[in-house]
């Protein structure tokens, strides 16, 4: 049989062979030595087809806007955007199957050996809303009053009261409903936060929590405490929503919470390098150079 044929059943029962296109992927990976050991699986199987190997997510997504893969490989480490938002990005927008792979590194053994083998598991974005919430709760809730029952039981056994419950139930005299305390200037607050819709849920992040946003595509990936939230917006009109006292471009695809910013570094031919707080580095593209100086008089 040819390399690029199948083997398939038909009703009587008899094997037929068919012939299959390459399976077109793009790898994404920053890692050598999974990019080594990708190279070894994919030369031995004849039905994938590389149509582009990228090292960080933004050159990833802008390959797979152009050659719309059947499947993605992707390095579980891969930056810029991470690999979260690249695989939620790729399945959402081009319906390709994504492998998110890293390597099992056990104790002592550096990244560069040959030894760690690769791990993967297939990126199936799933909405996260509230009625997953609830369901999740209600869980967590049931667990933890067969786990209090259990502890009523003993402890009633010995006479005395369950570890910490005459904590809690000090604490809970004390402490007030919270909506007694915010209920007032709402509509105020809400216009110093953004509004993200990611994976058909709306998240509410505060100004003061983003740290950058950057470009990707159609979208904006939006970098607060930690998380990257995608959006779909261009870069002006979210610019627009956001406060321009604390908000600068410094790339045409990059937006810094200026207050974030703890330093600046001067490069050649007029570009820079911004510092933040959160240990981000950003590039300044020598077209805003002057607005960022203006930043630091």
């Amino acid at each position: 049989m040819a390399s690029n044929q199948l083997l398939s059943v038909n009703d009587s029962g008899n094997e037929i062979a068919f012939r299959s296109e390459p399976v077109r992927t793009v790898v994404g990976c920053s890692s050598p030595s999974i990019l080594s050991k990708l190279r070894q699986m994919v030369r031995s199987e004849p039905l994938i087809s590389v149509v582009a190997a990228c090292s960080n997510g933004q050159d990833l997504l802008a390959a797979c806007e152009q050659l719309y893969p059947d499947l993605l490989i992707l390095d579980g480490r891969i930056a810029g955007p991470d690999a979260v938002t690249v695989a939620s990005l790729v399945q959402r927008r081009y319906q390709a199957r994504v492998i998110l792979v890293t390597e099992n590194l056990p104790d002592g053994v550096q990244e560069d050996s040959d030894q760690p083998e690769l791990i993967a598991s297939e990126f199936r974005a799933q909405p996260f809303h509230a009625e997953c919430l609830n369901h999740k709760v209600r869980q967590t809730v049931e667990r933890k009053a067969t786990s209090k029952r259990c502890e009523l039981d003993l402890a009633s056994n010995w006479g005395r009261k369950p570890e910490g419950q005459r904590d809690r139930e000090r604490v809970s005299a004390e402490v007030k409903s919270p909506l007694d305390n915010h209920r007032g200037g709402a509509e105020q607050r809400m216009m110093r936060k953004l509004l993200v819709r990611d994976s058909g849920v709306v998240k509410v992040v505060p100004f003061d929590d983003i740290e950058w946003v950057d470009a990707a595509g159609d979208y904006m990936c939006v970098h607060a405490r930690g998380e990257t939230l995608v959006m779909r917006s261009t870069l002006r009109e979210l610019m627009e929503k956001l406060d321009a006292d604390i908000f600068a471009r410094i790339h045409r695809s990059t937006i810094v919470n200026i207050e974030k910013i703890v330093s600046l570094t001067p490069l050649p031919k007029g570009a820079g390098l911004l510092e933040l707080s959160v240990g981000k580095t950003l590039k300044v593209s020598r077209n805003y150079r002057d607005a960022v100086k203006d930043l630091f008089q």
